[in-house]
């Protein structure tokens, strides 16, 4: 059997493992501007981190956007584009209708990558969901949701790696056996 591209292999899984969908994803044309406005999201408090950035490239990565375009999101500005447009309620798009929700939780995930969900952040992708078009009692779920998964990861780290935090046990592993 021919081998796959590992960034195939890696969008497929995440397909499958992600939204229980083996057929194709989207363009990279719509990829790309979905990412752009995952960062939006993150920055919704006007400020995108260099962790918040890099959670969005592995996301974006991960969904099999190619090189160009991770560079485009690399330089890409706040406010720069109207890249939550086509997500709007009033654009009466289909990205708006299927990628609404998802577009917030990514961008509450993107901006607590660098350690903590903070108020303003929170307050910040609220507004600009109510701009989308979402109530505040379907953001007030998406939020909750995001803060129960949260939980959940780290009951889950702890439970897999009880003594070590996961960095340090891949470093007890390797000196193990680098001997």
């Amino acid at each position: 059997m021919p081998r796959q591209p590992a960034e195939q292999v890696i969008t497929e899984w995440i397909n499958r493992d992600w939204y229980q969908n083996k057929d194709r994803t989207l363009s990279t044309t719509v990829l790309e501007k979905y990412m752009k406005a995952v960062l939006e999201v993150a920055g919704a408090d006007g400020v995108i981190t260099d962790a918040e950035r890099k959670w969005v490239l592995g996301l974006a990565a991960a969904h099999g956007i190619g090189k160009d375009e991770i560079d485009a999101l690399k330089s890409y500005k706040l406010g720069s584009e109207d890249a939550t447009s086509i997500f709007n309620n009033d654009s009466k798009l289909k990205t708006a209708e299927h990628y609404q929700n998802e577009l917030i939780y990514n961008g509450l995930r993107a901006a607590a990558a660098d350690g903590v969900l903070k108020q303003r952040e929170i307050d910040g992708i609220s507004a600009l969901a109510k701009k989308l078009g979402i109530t505040d009692e379907k953001f007030q779920e998406i939020l909750a949701f995001y803060k129960e998964e949260e939980e959940e990861r780290q009951k889950r780290i702890a439970l897999l790696f009880p003594t070590k935090p996961y960095g340090d046990t891949i470093k007890a592993i390797d000196t193990h056996y680098a001997k």
